[in-house]
């Protein structure tokens, strides 16, 4: 089975902050999921490494939603 871009991801939080699978919905602030900047920055990384995209220029804060999130990567890895 092929995973799409947002299923890496929603997989990636998953396993990185120990979270439910049904916690992580689009509407939902990342720092709902007790997610802060800090973690939010190495999320970045790891995501530009597993994807190949460069995220560098992306903003998003732990107000943004799991949704943004989703949206601004599968952007970024498209280009890539």
């Amino acid at each position: 089975m092929l995973e799409t871009t947002a299923d890496h991801v929603i997989d990636l939080l998953v396993r990185m902050f120990r979270l439910a699978p049904g916690d992580v919905r689009p509407d939902v602030p990342l720092y709902r999921l007790h997610i802060d900047s800090l973690e939010l920055e190495e999320l970045r990384l790891i995501l530009e490494d597993e994807l190949g995209c460069d995220l560098e220029d992306v903003h998003l804060t732990s107000r943004s939603t799991v949704q943004q999130l989703l949206d601004v990567v599968c952007e970024k890895a498209a280009v890539a």
